[in-house]
């Protein structure tokens, strides 16, 4: 039977990953990828671009209770998890949802209002640009207007204290 190889490599011994009746393993270590988790399947380009270090986020997962939510698959102990932490902060950590990103305050009493939509105008927000939000309070995002036409918008963190967002 011949094996069907990913064109990544292994992100611990570099040897090459192959699928099998599970998902993904290496050919010479431990490393193996389960291709059913939370109820949806990762397709092989989704696979390789976490075995290549991209933090994409990925929607469509569900709890055993049936909530629906979005992660950002990462590697780790020579199996692939799930965060949806994209930054820690002082007062809480940004995290991604289905619709947007928002904070969920460390202390329930506290509460901080940072929402930043997904989508903005046919532009996909992705985590690098939140991360740069966050360390340089702006970043530059192409959109669509109401021609369908690109332009550049900036997106800018308005109050560090209130992590309100708006667009430039």
């Amino acid at each position: 039977m011949n094996k069907e190889y990913l064109s990544t490599h292994c992100p611990y011994c570099g040897s090459r990953i192959y699928r099998n009746s599970h998902g993904y393993q290496c050919e010479h270590c431990n490393f193996h990828v389960k291709n059913y988790i939370c109820n949806r399947h990762f397709n092989k380009e989704e696979i390789e671009k976490v075995l290549m270090g991209e933090e994409i986020i990925i929607d469509g997962f569900s709890t055993n209770t049936g909530k629906i939510f979005s992660s950002i698959p990462v590697i780790q102990n020579y199996t692939i998890v799930l965060d949806n932490t994209i930054a820690l902060l002082k007062q809480g950590r940004i995290v991604v949802g289905t619709k947007s990103f928002v904070c969920e305050p460390f202390q329930r009493e506290k509460s901080i209002k940072f929402r930043v939509q997904r989508m903005y105008n046919g532009h996909q927000i992705t985590v690098g640009e939140i991360k740069t939000l966050l360390k340089q309070g702006k970043v530059v995002i192409d959109t669509l207007d109401e021609s369908g036409n690109r332009q550049k918008n900036e997106l800018i963190l308005l109050s560090k204290q209130c992590m309100k967002v708006s667009f430039a």
